[in-house]
């Protein structure tokens, strides 16, 4: 549908399944209504967001566009839920604000992350676009990669429903991921780029919580360090230093600017990161060498997860 206002500008509406579904219903009578989304295209790219000044057109959101109406907005918790073809949870969203990563300690200026995707609630038509991701792999203060990501990964095409929950009831409508039609890429290659890019993101997450845990443990130790009884304070300085060095195999902890990777090399989990863009790069499964290179990595990651564990006495990839 497009509107046009005598040659100054004009607006395209392709949700036409949204009107349908509104004439076919009529207005709502229930407090909340899910109405079923568009089957979306899984593409490469497009549907950037942001809007410009200059006289051009923006492209349609890329991902599965879901419209829920609100008789009032709700007082409790408002989410959405994406479940697979199995009934098993993709992602998921609410209307509550995550606690996010903000800039680091003074000496790191590592940018500061995008805020999570958050649900609107207000009273009428309310619109969520998921980007077809399932979650991303955790992230800390300051972390720089360079050429890696920790965005979680796409979809398989193929069958899902979404969940909306507004003050405990839960309604469900169901849609279908489309395959860009242009490709052969079967069913089974999908599954298994998939299943290495979700083996990539949790390897990624252990990694960086246990950077994470390590900075916790130094911070707990420090103190230690400045006791007047000898064999505590010594004994405070060993630990110190060797969960130093896991966590500077873990992470180039020399990093403090976007381009710092050109002078210091990348470390385990910015390869790790690396790979998962490799692996996500195309609608194909993956390479040999992508699976050799995350054994590697992984085995890699393992042994220090294992120095750690025995310097501290506990896990510190946060893994329990």
């Amino acid at each position: 549908m497009v509107i046009g206002t005598e040659g100054r500008a004009f607006w395209i509406f392709d949700d036409l399944p949204l009107l349908y579904q509104i004439m076919a219903g009529g207005a709502p009578t229930e407090d909340a209504k899910l109405y079923q989304p568009k089957n979306p295209y899984r593409f490469g790219g497009g549907g950037r967001g942001g809007r410009s000044t200059a006289p051009v057109g923006e492209n349609p959101a890329g991902g599965a566009t879901v419209y829920y109406w609100l008789k009032n907005r709700p007082q409790g918790e408002v989410t959405l839920e994406f479940l697979d073809a199995a009934g098993k949870s993709v992602n998921k969203f609410s209307t509550r604000e995550e606690p996010r990563p903000q800039a680091g300690p003074e000496d790191e200026e590592g940018p500061r992350l995008p805020p999570p995707a958050r649900l609107t609630a207000q009273a009428g038509l309310n619109r969520f676009v998921w980007n077809l991701r399932y979650p991303d792999a955790s992230s800390f203060p300051g972390m720089i990669l360079w050429a890696g990501t920790t965005i979680g990964p796409r979809a398989s095409p193929g069958k899902y429903s979404v969940k909306l929950t507004v003050d405990g009831k839960a309604q469900t409508e169901s849609f279908e991921v489309m395959k860009d039609p242009r490709l052969e890429t079967s069913a089974d290659d999908y599954a298994k780029q998939l299943s290495l890019s979700i083996q990539l993101r949790d390897k990624l997450t252990a990694a960086n919580d246990a950077v994470v845990r390590i900075r916790e443990l130094r911070a707990q130790l420090e103190p230690y360090t400045k006791r007047d009884a000898k064999k505590i304070a010594d004994a405070a300085k060993v630990l110190i230093e060797k969960m130093t060095a896991v966590e500077e195999a873990l992470y180039q902890t020399k990093n403090r600017a976007s381009e710092d990777p050109l002078n210091y090399p990348i470390k385990l989990n910015n390869k790790i990161a690396h790979v998962l863009i490799v692996v996500q790069s195309s609608d194909n499964q993956p390479t040999q060498q992508s699976y050799m290179v995350y054994e590697e990595l992984a085995t890699q990651v393992n042994a220090e997860f294992e120095k750690a564990r025995r310097a501290h006495g506990g896990r510190v990839d946060g893994v329990q």
